[in-house]
């Protein structure tokens, strides 16, 4: 049935069309100069474009008024459209409203067009259409119309895109072949279905997904992952909804969003939390109080001192080291806190296997629960400076391989610093301090460096204080007597610091008058002629040179050929510092000129020696003429002339009133 319908159709646009080109053509009186394009004759003809003429044969009995019963043998029947088919929408003002293309309806009666459609702004009479419309947001699609009917319109190609969806099917109106698209957490939303992205308009990109359905495709989809999609007035009007969800690490809650007159709902899914014992599924993993199998709780104890402010929790107590002891609503120091293992009961945790938390004895045990043995008795190394606990090495020298332990339970030591003596110059570490030999040679002048030579067991004091004040401008002295450095204002040259500079030099600081370090006048200088890189000159490592992706015009060619007929110049791109040698998008003289209507070899003539050179070709309705590339046609009102097909080395011509005909409709 509906291959019929379209059957019928086809049918009935040809001979309206038809009887309007010959009603045209018979009204006019004028006669087309040579070389016009006109309409007429016995058959339509192809110009250099390969458009059609639509002519009118005024002669032939191919054209007239429509068979009211049998149409010609071999020509097909183009009489009165069958009735009840709506093949061609009659003309009723589709411009107008109500009832016209694009108006306001309620049903497809209300439409002249017989189709009454959804669109993103409500619904609106359908626009009838053959191959294509001319809104891009539209698609020329087939609908059925009645049982057993279907028409062909404008469908809105984009009408549920970024709607909320929970299946395919509710993306896919009007025969479209939108998906519905998953976009995490935020739920499922429906695409359209694209080939690229200029498909689908700004803020959308044209991606290949798989739907909720299962089904891979190439769908319009929010460009930015960030956005969110807003709803339609179909979508609020439809009340379209989806599954949304909030997720981490303790897993994820759903709850379901719509499209609601102000717009598309906040996602209402509960945050999900660590499951605790409080007869709530926190989780939402669907059970109630399942503690992770990691999970661990806390038995803790406090020392009767603190300020004992009042307290529910540890947040509400201000002062350092102290917790909530919550039995007795107050904040104290906290003693430890010993790890259990939780069980839920009616709701409340339990814990279990929990040592209770002591003031930490150096005893060789972990008593408040803190992860660390004997902690609270601290040792210093004399050597490093560093403090170490029970059990760590200790001692250098002749105490060397001593380690701390407990001297009792409220104090430890190293087992090995009663082999320390005073220091002497002797190349050993006497006083276990780390330092071999040190001040066993002082001669107490502070600007000296003094020196034990210990196998000589020998001392020497060498004048070695540094007095360097950094300062590049100043000469810097040491006052033996008193030990202190003193400086002097130096002149020459220095080094700013900045490697952008050149000719630095001491001076008075314009701005203060204190002498320091000022820059040249003259900059450095970083061009290294290289067009492949950018030179610049960075203040702390000078001239540096960065390659670049720049291009060079460029033409191979023969001189005097360039921009001449098709020939063009490139452009040679910038690769690693270097021009490449290809020249890219260059168009050189071809070695032999086509039959194209163009400058192939560059010479400045087009198509030299192409034939035919000059051809003339009468027929009994029309007269043919061509020169050089170019051909004017004239096509004659008269009796009907012959019908076939000519082919030339540069001109295809199809003649005949049934080519003009068949042209109309390919």
């Amino acid at each position: 049935m509906k291959t019929a319908t379209r059957t019928k159709r086809l049918l009935s646009l040809m001979t309206t069309f038809a009887l309007a080109t010959a009603s045209a053509a018979c009204s006019s009186t004028d006669t087309p100069a040579a070389g016009d394009e006109v309409d007429g004759g016995g058959g339509g003809s192809e110009d250099s474009s390969g458009q059609v003429d639509a002519g009118t044969d005024a002669g032939s009995d191919d054209v007239g008024e429509p068979d009211a019963g049998e149409g010609d043998a071999g020509e097909p029947d183009v009489g009165e459209p069958d009735a009840g088919e709506p093949d061609v929408p009659e003309d009723t003002g589709s411009d107008d409203c109500p009832g016209g293309d694009g108006c306001d309806c309620d049903a497809s009666e209300d439409c002249f067009s017989g189709l009454c459609l959804d669109t993103p702004v409500g619904k609106k009479c359908a626009t009838p259409c053959v191959n294509s419309c001319e809104d891009g947001d539209f698609t020329c699609t087939e609908v059925e119309l009645t049982a057993g009917d279907t028409g062909f319109f404008c469908v809105p190609n984009k009408l549920t895109l970024c709607a909320p969806c929970g299946a395919d099917s509710e993306c896919q109106i009007n025969g479209t072949d939108a998906a519905c698209v998953s976009y995490g957490d935020d739920g499922n939303f429906c695409g359209a279905s694209c080939n690229e992205d200029a498909d689908c308009g700004d803020g959308y990109a044209c991606n290949e997904v798989t739907s909720v359905g299962g089904k891979t495709s190439k769908q319009c989809v929010l460009a930015d992952e960030a956005a969110t999609c807003e709803c339609s007035e179909y979508a609020i009007a439809q009340g379209m909804k989806t599954t949304c969800n909030v997720s981490n690490d303790f897993g994820s809650c759903s709850a379901e969003r719509a499209c609601t007159a102000d717009g598309l709902e906040a996602c209402a899914a509960t945050t999900p939390a660590e499951e605790v014992c409080d007869a709530e599924d926190n989780d939402c993993d669907g059970n109630v109080d399942n503690l992770s199998a990691t999970a661990t709780c806390a038995v803790e104890a406090f020392f009767n001192a603190g300020s004992k402010a009042a307290c529910v929790s540890d947040a509400d107590c201000a002062v350092e080291g102290e917790s909530c002891d919550e039995k007795n609503g107050e904040c104290r120091e906290l003693i430890g806190s010993c790890s259990g293992v939780p069980i839920c009961q009616n709701g409340k945790e339990i814990c279990t296997n929990a040592d209770t938390p002591k003031a930490e004895l150096c005893n060789g045990e972990d008593d408040d629960c803190d992860g660390v043995i004997d902690e609270d008795f601290p040792v210093v190394d004399l050597a490093t400076g560093a403090t170490l606990l029970v059990g760590d090495a200790c001692g250098t020298g002749p105490c060397a391989n001593g380690k701390v332990i407990c001297e009792s339970f409220a104090k430890a030591v190293c087992n090995s610093l009663d082999k320390a003596t005073p220091e002497t110059c002797d190349d050993v570490d006497n006083d276990c301090n780390g330092q071999v030999d040190d001040m066993a040679c002082d001669d107490n002048d502070a600007c000296t460096t003094d020196v034990c030579d210990g196998a000589a067991k020998a001392c020497t004091n060498t004048p070695a204080v540094d007095c360097d004040d950094g300062d590049q401008c100043t000469t810097d002295t040491c006052d033996a007597a008193t030990g202190q450095c003193g400086s002097e204002p130096f002149q020459g040259a220095c080094d700013d610091g900045n490697a952008c500079t050149v000719g630095d030099a001491c001076g008075n600081d314009p701005g203060d008058g204190s002498w320091i370090c000022l820059p040249g006048a003259d900059p450095q200088i970083c061009d290294d002629g290289n067009p492949c890189t950018d030179d610049a000159c960075d203040t702390q490592q000078g001239c540096i040179a960065v390659n670049n992706a720049a291009a060079v015009p460029c033409y191979s060619g023969p001189q005097g050929t360039e921009n001449v007929g098709m020939c063009i110049g490139g452009q040679q791109f910038c690769k690693d510092g270097a021009l490449d040698p290809v020249c890219v998008d260059e168009v050189l003289p071809s070695q032999l000129e086509a039959c194209d209507g163009k400058d192939d070899n560059c010479d400045g003539v087009t198509d030299e020696g192409c034939k035919p050179t000059d051809v003339a070709v009468t027929f009994s309705s029309a007269y043919i003429s061509g020169q050089s590339g170019q051909m004017n046609v004239q096509v004659l009102v008269g009796p009907s002339g012959p019908v076939g097909k000519a082919t030339g080395q540069k001109y295809e011509i199809d003649f005949g009133f049934l080519a003009w005909l068949t042209s109309l409709f390919k």
